[in-house]
C-alpha cells in the first residue's frame, strides 16, 4: 500500500525572494535603477581603489577597524549590507516616515572606509590567506579585487552586472540579521521577535505630526490627552495618539506602536533589516 502524504513547498532563498520582489518594480524604472546602482558601485570601487593605492589611508582605515569592538563591527557591517537592500528596492521607503530608513544609506568617510575594508576582507578571506601571521591584508585584497575586475561581471559585460552585487549583498543582509539575532538571543535572552524592542529612528520620530488632543486617555500613561493643538502626536502609519513626552520615552526603547504594534523605522540596522525584509516578502508575494 502506498503511503500518502502532503509535502509543503520549499522555502524560497533570500536571493529568490529578492528577485521576486524586483519583478514588482515597474519595467520603466529598471533602466534608471540599473544606472543608479552602477554609478554607486563605481563610486565604491573607486574609494576602495584609493585605499589600496594609498598605504597611509589604508593603514588608517585598518587601524580604525581593528580598534572597533565586535558589536561595533557587526553594526557597521549590518549598515553597509542594509544600504544595498535600500538601494536595490527604493520602494521600501515610503513617504511619511521623514526618511526614517534613509540615514542608513549615508556613511561618513571614516565609517565608509572601514566598512569597505571589512567587506573586502570578508570577500577575500580564505584559510590559505590567513596562514601567515600577521596577514598582509592589502596584498590579499588587491589580488581579489584584480581577479574580480577581470571577470565577466566585473567587466560589466551583461545587464545583470549592475544588479547582481546588490542582490548578493541584500541577501547577505538578511542572513546576517538572522545570525546577529541568534547571537543576541544567546547572550541577552532576546529572541528574534525581540528585535522590535530597538528604538525608532530619530528621523521617523521627528517626522511624527502634532495633532489636537481629543480627551481620550494616552495608552502609555493612561492620563487624558487634553484638547488643544499641543502636547499630542500621532504615530504613523496607524494614527494612534499619545502625549509627546510619553511617545518619545517609548520610542527611545521600541519601534512599535504600544496599541497595535505597527512598526516604525528602527535606528538599529538589524531590527531595521528584519522590518524591511517583511516588506520585501510582501512585495515578492505581490501584496
Amino acid at each position: 500500500m502506498e503511503a500518502s502524504y502532503s509535502q509543503s513547498p520549499p522555502t524560497p532563498s533570500s536571493s529568490e525572494t529578492l528577485m521576486a520582489a524586483l519583478l514588482a518594480v515597474p519595467a520603466a524604472q529598471l533602466p534608471s535603477l540599473a544606472r543608479a546602482l552602477g554609478a554607486d558601485a563605481r563610486r565604491l570601487r573607486c574609494r576602495l581603489a584609493f585605499l589600496l593605492l594609498s598605504p597611509p589611508h589604508f593603514a588608517r582605515a585598518l587601524a580604525r577597524l581593528r580598534s572597533m569592538p565586535l558589536p561595533a563591527k557587526a553594526k557597521l557591517l549590518g549598515r553597509v549590507l542594509l544600504r544595498s537592500l535600500l538601494l536595490l528596492l527604493p520602494g521600501l521607503c515610503p513617504e511619511g516616515y521623514g526618511g526614517g530608513s534613509l540615514h542608513h544609506l549615508h556613511l561618513p568617510h571614516p565609517d565608509l572606509d572601514a566598512a569597505l575594508l571589512l567587506l573586502a576582507m570578508c570577500d577575500s578571506y580564505s584559510p590559505a590567506a590567513s596562514s601567515p601571521s600577521p596577514v598582509d591584508w592589502r596584498a590579499v585584497i588587491v589580488d581579489d579585487v584584480v581577479a574580480s575586475a577581470l571577470s565577466v561581471s566585473g567587466l560589466g559585460a551583461t545587464p545583470w552586472a549592475a544588479l547582481a552585487p546588490y542582490v548578493d549583498a541584500a541577501a547577505k543582509c538578511r542572513r546576517f540579521a538572522d545570525v546577529v539575532s541568534e547571537d543576541r538571543a544567546a547572550v541577552g535572552g532576546i529572541g528574534k521577535e525581540g528585535e522590535g524592542s530597538r528604538g525608532a529612528s530619530y528621523a521617523a520620530v521627528l517626522a511624527l505630526p502634532p495633532v489636537a488632543g481629543d480627551g481620550a486617555p494616552c495608552a502609555i500613561c493612561r492620563e487624558e490627552m487634553a484638547p488643544g493643538p499641543r502636547g499630542v502626536c500621532a504615530l504613523r502609519p496607524c494614527g494612534h495618539r499619545f502625549h509627546w513626552h510619553c511617545a518619545l520615552r517609548w520610542l527611545a526603547r521600541r519601534n512599535t506602536c504600544p496599541c497595535c504594534r505597527a512598526e516604525l523605522p528602527s535606528e538599529d540596522p538589524v531590527a531595521e533589516t528584519r522590518r524591511l525584509w517583511r516588506a520585501v516578502e510582501r512585495m515578492a508575494r505581490g501584496g
